[in-house]
């Protein structure tokens, strides 16, 4: 294959990928990714699909689709899914193949399954991970993010939506009752992580693929104290797969939710899909490896998700001024004014709204119940991927 034709692929094989409402702009760095890790014979496989998830063909079929032998074929595609480079699930007996984006779906999967990717090919975890950074440095967060309707928002413990509650803070409103914007109280459906929880088919736990990258950027060092191991949940077909594929283990629901709650008292934010239906993962964010929330921390772009319905409330009188909260927020939004040095009359602890998400990560941790969540908006997402894609398509910013 000349050289000229190669180069084609992968950019044919870039707006392929980009085929997707979380577009991937083509770059050197894009690029090396991509010729790195697929062969040219791999990426003509892959241009037989219309766009990311929108296909799902046997290898039968795809055989057909590039007028080769199933027998050549099958094989390199079960070696693409045994590495994490093609989507791929079994039902009913039937394996059917979909292409990856670069997000979410090849960088997610393939850190998370790192010690496979160690193991059998560490100079090209390596390359994909400078590569990566490489390319959202250079203001891939700004595609990720640049929507009004953004593809990805914040949903706080169950935890302190509980205490919330139990303080008469808001009050939960059943899945069949009539929703009404004048009441910012009522605690809705989608804003309960337990309600995601009691209503999927299947769960998985995966290593997180945010401070896997990051580590690996970081001569294997972690550059930070968060948890790596066993913290992101997949659910329904996302589940399947990670788990039929070796990198992930199946929940139970409680485990689900104690998963959860070390997620919340480590300081991780709680991430998910713009949409109100068919939520299919939940990651647990930090503030400096997290493609998301560095959205906010370092590129200071406030459409990279969408804050929660709910903000902290501090009470002083129940306050022993530990800075548990001031050491944990995720936004650095929250400082501790020592007020007199005397008497310490007016200290308080300060936060600023502005940077503030709604997370409740100090509200979870907070020893004495100083801060509490209490619901001020009544923002409701839209319900379905397709609603969601289509909101943030137009609200695009760039």
């Amino acid at each position: 294959m000349a050289q000229q034709e190669k180069s084609e692929i992968y950019e044919q094989l870039a707006e392929k990928m980009s085929n997707w409402p979380i577009r991937s702009p083509l770059s050197k760095e894009l690029r090396k990714i991509l010729e790195t890790l697929y062969t040219p014979e791999e990426a003509e496989i892959l241009l037989v699909f219309n766009g990311p998830y929108v296909d799902q063909f046997t290898a039968e079929k795809i055989a057909r689709k590039v007028k080769r032998p199933l027998e050549e074929i099958e094989p390199i595609l079960e070696n693409m899914t045994r590495t994490q480079r093609i989507f791929s699930l079994e039902k009913n007996e039937i394996r059917t193949y979909s292409l990856f984006p670069l997000i979410s779906g090849l960088f997610e999967f393939f850190f998370a399954n790192y010690k496979r990717a160690e193991a059998e090919e560490g100079e090209t975890l390596k390359i994909f991970a400078k590569e990566f950074e490489k390319y959202y440095n250079k203001g891939f967060v700004a595609e990720i993010g640049s929507s009004t309707s953004p593809m990805m928002r914040v949903i706080p413990d169950q935890k302190v939506i509980d205490d919330s509650i139990e303080r008469g803070e808001g009050k939960v409103i059943e899945v069949n009752e009539e929703i009404t914007d004048q009441v910012k109280h009522d605690i809705l459906p989608f804003e309960q992580v337990k309600l995601f929880i009691e209503n999927v088919r299947s769960i998985a736990v995966m290593d997180c693929a945010c401070r896997t990258h990051m580590r690996i950027n970081n001569n294997g060092e972690p550059v930070n104290a968060y948890p790596i191991e066993s913290v992101c949940m997949m659910f329904g077909t996302w589940a399947d797969y990670c788990v039929q594929q070796g990198f992930a283990r199946a929940l139970t629901k409680e485990e689900a939710l104690e998963t959860l709650k070390r997620a919340a008292k480590a300081g991780l934010v709680h991430t998910t899909q713009n949409m109100t239906d068919k939520i299919t993962f939940i990651c647990n964010c930090d503030r400096d490896c997290c493609v998301l929330l560095r959205g906010l921390t370092k590129f200071k772009n406030p459409n990279a998700f969408a804050k929660s319905n709910f903000v902290p409330d501090w009470k002083k009188d129940d306050c022993i001024f530990c800075e548990k909260c001031v050491e944990l927020c995720p936004m650095y939004a929250i400082q501790h004014h020592f007020g007199h040095e005397k008497d310490k009359s007016d200290e308080e602890i300060m936060i600023n709204y502005d940077f503030c998400i709604g997370c409740g990560v100090c509200a979870y941790n907070c020893q004495k119940g100083a801060i509490t969540m209490v619901k001020k908006y009544a923002i409701i997402p839209p319900e379905k991927p397709l609603d969601s894609a289509k909101e943030f398509v137009e609200g695009r910013i760039h």
